[in-house]
């Protein structure tokens, strides 16, 4: 199994991520970075929507 290291920023938002509401049962740790990344596009959008409106 490969070792997966994780620096503290990171782990700060890992953390952010799966706390409250918004924590879940994640079947896998691949279905976890793909709810995570789907999660950060849908952020990332709503910034250039933001952006564009300036």
């Amino acid at each position: 199994m490969a070792v997966i290291r994780i620096d503290d920023e990171l782990y700060e938002k890992i953390m952010k991520m799966i706390k409250g509401e918004k924590r879940f049962d994640y079947p896998s740790a691949k279905a976890f970075v793909d709810k995570a990344i789907f999660e950060k596009i849908k952020e990332i959008e709503k910034e250039e929507k933001k952006n564009k409106k300036k």
